[in-house]
């Protein structure tokens, strides 16, 4: 009997990847996923979805050298990071997807969301339209029909004859394959490679690795509560030097915090780049590069003018800019230098990694130096996208699992 094609992740890519294959091929299809089924896609509030410890898992990851973290949250469930996502799409739809996504109206904004409208913003397009867009209940229809299998498992290594892959180990499951297509993610499928000894004939897994930099303000309200979506309203910001920002309001600060809202400033198109050790630590590089330290300092000017003015001051009291409860009208003083200090020490990620594997992979996503070795999420993007990520890695995903299907027609 032929060997069947394994994929490893069952998220966004992956679903994306076995849903085509399933539907143009007749290959068995085994896709190894050790999260759930997530049971939110018909609820709307994004943090009481990202709330649910069994669909997530904290992950450490290196800021830059002068600060560290735990707080890189990854997805943790069948669809992925869009089972759990805020939701927002800042791009183009997908052709694919088209009729999936909406524009809230406006008794479905919140007070922060209609503050950052007031200040220049605009309602975001949502992965919503009746329900959540998750893949992953696409694939679970597949699985109901007997098209895909599921191994509800974390791969913990690929196996390789003569640098060819051969099967992957999924907890203490060997699962002999004819094609091994990683879409564990941008942190995973690296250091899936790592652990099955490609580094001993693959160049440059884990470099260039990107996420977006990010400042978060808090905004205690003066009026307490939430409406619909968590996460409604974007505003998008051009800083010199062709940088471009993205603010992002959130009506609670938490699942169980309704007295805060938020609002998020992102560099959206860094240059700085971090890399992986052989260990699969982590570092993301942010702000590694001067150009992108002053385009941060921008957009944080940017944000502590939006926070402060009347359409915000209307609707929350005294925001913050960090956990040690700084100032807006403190940061918003500070000379160039200070401010760079403050970001720097202030400064998370989001969960957009990308690009760390992107110098690994061939156009179709085969691995250069192996065969039999595919990888088709975030990782292979060249950089990480200058929109949310996952209408590119829908796409992305998408156009590698046409190239393979045609071959294993």
């Amino acid at each position: 009997m032929e060997s069947p094609v394994v994929i490893v992740g069952g998220g966004t890519a992956g679903c994306t990847v076995a849903s085509h294959l399933a539907a143009h091929t007749s290959r068995r299809i085994i896709v190894c996923e050790p999260g759930a089924v997530s049971p939110h896609d018909d609820h709307p509030a994004f943090f009481d979805v990202v709330g649910d410890v069994s669909l997530v898992v904290a992950d450490t990851v290196a800021l830059s050298p002068e600060r560290t973290t735990n707080a890189y949250l990854r997805a943790r469930a069948l669809g992925g990071g869009s089972a759990v996502n805020a939701m927002l799409l800042t791009g183009e739809e997908p052709h694919h997807l088209r009729g999936l996504t909406r524009v809230p109206g406006p008794a479905e904004l919140g007070d922060v969301s209609r503050a950052l409208i007031a200040s220049g913003g605009e309602p975001s397009r949502l992965w919503w339209n009746g329900g959540r867009w998750n893949p992953g209940r696409a694939l679970m229809h597949l699985v109901d029909e007997g098209r895909v299998e599921i191994r509800a498992g974390a791969v913990s290594r690929v196996e390789f004859v003569n640098r060819r892959a051969v099967a992957v180990w999924c907890d203490d499951e060997r699962i002999e394959a004819d094609i091994v297509v990683l879409t564990a993610g941008s942190i995973e499928s690296p250091r899936v490679m790592l652990r099955s000894g490609c580094a001993d004939f693959v160049r440059g897994i884990g470099d260039g690795i990107q996420d977006h930099p990010c400042i978060t303000f808090m905004l205690p309200l003066r009026t307490p509560g939430s409406i619909g979506f968590d996460a409604a309203a974007v505003k998008r910001i051009d800083a010199a030097d062709g940088a471009q920002g993205l603010l992002v309001a959130y009506e609670r600060a938490a699942a169980g915090d309704a007295a805060n809202g938020l609002l998020s400033a992102l560099l959206m198109n860094p240059r700085s780049t971090g890399s992986m050790s052989v260990s699969g630590d982590v570092s993301l590089g942010l702000l590694r590069d001067d150009a992108d330290a002053a385009a941060m300092s921008a957009i944080v000017r940017h944000a502590c003018d939006v926070v402060t003015s009347a359409p915000f001051d209307a609707v929350c009291r005294n925001p913050v800019g960090d956990d040690a409860g700084t100032a807006v009208s403190d940061i918003a003083e500070m000379g160039d230098v200070r401010l760079i200090e403050w970001i720097r020490g202030a400064l998370a990620p989001v969960s957009h990694v990308s690009a760390s594997l992107s110098r690994c992979v061939d156009r179709s996503g085969r691995v250069t130096g192996v065969t039999g070795l595919v990888v088709a999420d975030a990782s292979v993007l060249p950089r990480v996208p200058h929109e949310t990520p996952a209408a590119p890695v829908t796409m992305e995903a998408l156009r590698i699992a046409r190239a393979l299907g045609e071959e294993l027609r």
